[in-house]
């Protein structure tokens, strides 16, 4: 929005208060104002780059332009975006949008007008008084219909569309009388009109309320109950319906909106006694008004006209800059601009903004008349700028418009001009495609259409498309719009619908294909009993990444016993003699270790005992908390139960079992784990822990999701709390949160048991000494000496030792599959696979390239120490007097 300064500071007192009218853009008081020339002189002489041009519709196009030149001697890039609509295509219509539903005085931004007009594309248009009731100063006529009038100031233009489709920018004129019954009439100062202050023009005196002495008439296009009340005049309202007077409120306002059916008439002043004195409650009243060009040569039929928005100057008159006929829109300054035009044969309408960013130097008025002038504008005017500018416009299959300009905030205006398609739905001719583009053997993926427009370039909804999938290679096949993965490979996917065609490019990712592969728990310690998400992800060699289907996993425990069922893995037990337990995942041949802790357990509260526990909730939940006997006979135990009653409840809705004093825990506790019988809520069950940093209570969650109705393990992971020991729990509950409330349980009963931390016990791994010297056969563990039956050599600058003696005298496991002529070496948290003869190996879920492959030297499998050593976490050290390696 450009500021249009009054300096009429002169009737600032009869203005309450004020020092300036503020609008849109700012009113000056001389009509005619010469633009400076020097200015864009430099522009005048630049060119207009087209970046991009792209269709919106079918008759409309959008060009985004670029625009270099000097300006005060230091070079200015601008940019532009040109909407250009062609008039004669009759599968597309320009016309104005208004407010909100239609309505005067409820603004909003341009993006919200369009979208809820369905509009393919719309810029800002009229200034508006930003402290009046939000309405345009112009004219303006939507669909056929007017609804507001013009105003009585000199060199306002306005932009219209005759009913042939022609366009014209010109400046008009209203003139209008109230008839009464008795025949007196009185003139009627305008449509839907808020106040503004007059310009000396011969006819009217300057710096006079509009309002004084006026009669104005609100339609049921005035959104608001209050009618241009700025205090300076006390109005007599009139409602009309059906032309006939059916209230009169004298001195005072009707506490209603303008009826559909009729109208709304303001007076004052004199206005007020012609309603006292000519007009009755059931009188019969016409209204005889009409708009036209100020030049009596211009013999517009303005009722036919189909759409008209008011504006400000004239910028451009048969191809060449103009002068022009207002000023006060910051004019010299460097602004965002909007401006509308039309071309020589009066074939194409233009919608133009320009940006002010960190990217656009705007452009002042004379700038902008260069510009329109370059890109074909015949004759143009100025529309609002500054804050007001904005274009939205819609992207090719999408079903709303989406902000263009680089202005940053969506200014409320009052009105706009948008682009609406009128063709009819056509069959498809472009979309774009979604679905994952890595997958694995095995792997069942559905593939669909995003987005599609048809052969008008309007959007189609992608649900009632049913397009035709194929594969350019034999690495699956396709049922309906599911791909299931057969083979290793790449291939392109293509969908066919109507004209349209759109590929994915697609890979099914092997063994051989993976660059590294990583298991992720959503725990960091192993507790019996427990059931744990298990996730891989894998990373192909071109860079793509998915997670790995789990019925294309094969696991491996170490360490205890478990069984995978989808991506769960319930722990049955535990091997009393480890302090760690270690998952193996295995996809094609490559694969990742992933070892947990196994953690020391600590029952906090097994609800047997006294412990004081109580209710409490958010506002409107109801709901108890009791002790209650689980089980029969030896098995039989108390477990506290927490029934909840969220149905008058508002927003996040929660139910509490408090602990009385809290419950102190001791140490330094990694997890907890609750046991739980859920009830399908699919509400939340959290803790809510008060650690001694004083702050705020940590809130943690152990499930969020109770979709089971069995007993079952819940935990959750204390180290990314990041909490400060000793910790107290406050209390166990049920949530409901707000996103999604309806779709969970709103009533119901969950029964909790063993609340349990745990602390970890794992221990520091075992550190040996090693020491081997080349082409010695022994080496030293400790000190104490080993005979090897093949001694370590050098091989193209590399270290070969014999592996299963090094790894074994580090303290880890090496194990020898025959079938592959592989070796698997296992030590701490470390894994790692190499292959006879080849140079790839896998260390620790990652793809390494050896230098040397691994060998075999009389019967013993030679590895390169250096990449081992590096990836097992050894620290080396060469002696080059004594031709020696010693590992730690």
């Amino acid at each position: 929005m450009l500021e249009l300064k009054d300096n009429r500071q002169k009737k600032s007192r009869r203005f309450k208060g004020w020092t300036a009218l503020v609008l849109a853009a700012t009113i000056a008081v001389h009509p005619l104002f010469t633009p400076p020339t020097l200015q864009a002189a430099s522009a005048a002489d630049s060119q207009v780059t087209i970046v991009t041009q792209d269709p919106l519709t079918y008759g409309a196009i959008l060009r985004k332009y670029v625009w270099s030149f000097d300006r005060a001697k230091k070079p200015v890039t601008v940019k532009a975006n040109v909407v250009e609509v062609d008039l004669q295509n009759p599968y597309v219509k320009l016309d104005t949008i208004v407010g909100t539903g239609g309505k005067y005085t409820k603004k909003q931004s341009v993006r919200k007008m369009a979208n809820e007009t369905e509009a393919t594309a719309a810029v800002n248009g009229d200034f508006f008084n930003m402290q009046a009731d939000g309405v345009p100063m112009g004219p303006q006529i939507m669909d056929g219909k007017l609804q507001s009038t013009t105003i009585d100031m000199p060199g306002w233009y306005s932009f219209a569309l005759t009913k042939e489709n022609k366009p014209v920018i010109d400046l008009f004129a209203f003139q209008g009388k109230m008839i009464a019954r008795d025949g007196a009439s009185y003139p009627l100062g305008g449509i839907n009109k808020t106040y503004y202050w007059y310009e000396d023009d011969g006819i009217h005196q300057e710096g006079v309320h509009s309002l004084i002495d006026g009669l104005y008439m609100y339609t049921s296009s005035w959104g608001d109950v209050n009618r241009s009340n700025d205090g300076t005049t006390v109005p007599t309202e009139v409602l009309v319906r059906n032309g006939r007077v059916v209230e009169i409120k004298p001195t005072g306002i009707l506490d209603m909106m303008p009826p559909e059916d009729g109208y709304i008439l303001r007076a004052s002043g004199k206005a007020d006694e012609f309603v006292r004195q000519h007009l009755k409650v059931g009188d019969p009243i016409v209204a005889d008004y009409k708009m036209f060009a100020q030049d009596p040569s211009n013999s517009y039929d303005v009722g036919g006209f189909k759409t008209m928005i008011g504006g400000h100057t004239i910028l451009v008159d048969q191809g060449q800059p103009t002068t022009f006929s207002r000023g006060g829109v910051s004019e010299n300054a460097n602004r965002a601009r909007t401006a509308i035009g039309y071309s020589k044969d009066e074939r194409y309408a233009y919608l133009i903004t320009l940006d002010e960013s960190s990217s656009s130097a705007g452009a002042t008025l004379a700038e902008l008349q260069q510009l329109m002038i370059k890109i074909g504008v015949w004759k143009g005017m100025n529309l609002d700028g500054g804050g007001s500018t904005q274009l939205v416009t819609r992207k090719l299959g999408d079903f709303h418009t989406t902000l263009l300009t680089e202005v940053g905030y969506e200014r409320p205006v009052v009105n706009g001009i948008g682009v609406y398609s009128l063709s009819p739905e056509g069959e498809a001719k472009g979309m774009s495609l979604q679905g994952p583009t890595a997958l694995f053997i095995g792997q069942k993926a559905t593939y669909g259409i995003e987005k599609a427009y048809d052969v008008f370039y309007n959007p189609l909804d992608p649900e009632r498309l049913s397009p035709i999938w194929t594969a350019s290679q034999p690495i699956g096949t396709f049922e309906g719009s599911t791909f299931t993965a057969k083979a290793t490979g790449k291939a392109t996917l293509t969908a066919k619908v109507g004209q349209a065609a759109e590929s994915l490019d697609i890979e099914v990712i092997g063994g051989e294909d993976i660059a590294s592969l990583k298991i992720d728990a959503s725990s960091t310690a192993l507790l019996r009993n427990s059931i744990y998400k298990m996730t891989v992800k894998a990373t192909s060699k071109s860079g793509k990444t998915g997670s790995v289907p789990a019925d294309a996993l094969q696991w491996e425990f170490i360490g205890f016993k478990g069984r995978m069922e989808g991506d769960r893995l319930t722990v049955d037990s535990i091997d009393p003699n480890v302090k760690e337990g270690r998952m193996i995942a295995r996809y094609d041949g490559f694969s990742a270790m992933l070892t947990l802790p196994i953690a020391d357990q600590r029952i906090v509260e097994s609800f047997e005992g006294a412990t004081p526990i109580s209710f409490s909730s958010t506002e409107g939940v109801t709901g108890t908390v009791y002790k209650v006997t689980e089980g029969a006979g030896a098995s039989a135990n108390k477990v506290l139960a927490l029934q909840y009653d969220f149905t008058q409840g508002t927003k996040t809705t929660v139910a509490y079992a408090t602990f009385m004093g809290g419950l102190k825990i001791e140490g330094s506790p990694e997890s907890l784990s609750l046991k739980v019988k859920g009830d399908n809520s699919r509400n939340w069950i959290r803790a809510e822990i008060q650690d001694s940093s004083g702050g705020l209570p940590k809130l943690i969650s152990l499930t969020e999701n109770t979709d089971f109705s069995d007993w079952k393990v819940v935990s959750a992971d204390l180290k990314k709390h990041n909490l400060t020991y000793p910790i107290t729990v406050n209390r166990i509950y049920v949530a409901n949160p707000e996103n999604g409330h309806s779709g969970r349980g709103l009533k119901g009963q969950i029964l909790f048991d063993d609340f349990t931390f745990h602390y970890s016990n794992q221990t520091e791994p075992s550190k040996n000494t090693v020491k081997l010297t080349i082409d010695q056969k022994s080496l030293t563990v400790n000190g104490a000496g080993i005979q090897l039956d093949q001694a370590p050599v050098i091989v193209e600058g590399n270290t070969l030792v014999p592996v299963r003696f090094v790894v074994e005298a580090m303290g880890g496991k090496l194990t020898w599959v025959d079938e592959e002529r592989k070796v698997v070496i296992m030590k701490d948290n470390h894994l790692i696979e190499l292959w006879l003869d080849k140079k790839d190996l896998i260390a620790d879920g990652e793809r390494i390239t050896a230098e040397v492959p691994p060998v075999l030297m009389t019967e013993r499998t030679m590895v390169p120490l250096r990449i081992i050593a590096e990836n097992m976490g050894w620290k080396v050290t060469w002696d080059e007097m004594t031709r020696s390696v010693t590992l730690q």
